[in-house]
C-alpha cells in the first residue's frame, strides 16, 4: 500500500497532498521510510518536495505542511546549485 500511495507523491493541490501525506504517516515509519527515501531521491522537484514534507510530518506531526514543502523545494534548489 505504501508503494501505491507513494506513487502519487507530487500530484494534486496542497489539500490533496496533505491528505496523502497523512495517509502515508498513518502507516508508520517502518513501512514508509524506504518509499520516502526513494521519493526524496527523485529528480522531479514536486515528488522530492512532497516526500520531504511527508517525512517532516512523520517526525513532527504538528508541523505545518506548507512551510515543509517550501523548505524542501529550497533545499533541493540549493543542492542543485552546488
Amino acid at each position: 500500500m505504501a508503494e501505491e500511495l507513494a506513487a502519487q507523491l507530487g500530484r494534486g493541490d496542497r489539500r490533496l497532498q496533505l491528505s496523502l501525506s497523512r495517509a502515508l504517516v498513518a502507516l508508520g515509519e517502518e513501512v514508509i521510510g524506504p518509499v520516502l527515501r526513494k521519493a526524496m531521491a527523485s529528480v522531479d522537484l514536486s515528488i522530492q518536495a512532497h516526500a520531504s514534507a511527508t517525512e517532516r510530518l512523520l517526525r513532527e506531526p504538528d508541523a505545518s505542511f506548507e512551510p515543509a514543502v517550501n523548505e524542501a523545494k529550497r533545499q533541493f534548489v540549493l543542492g542543485k546549485e552546488r
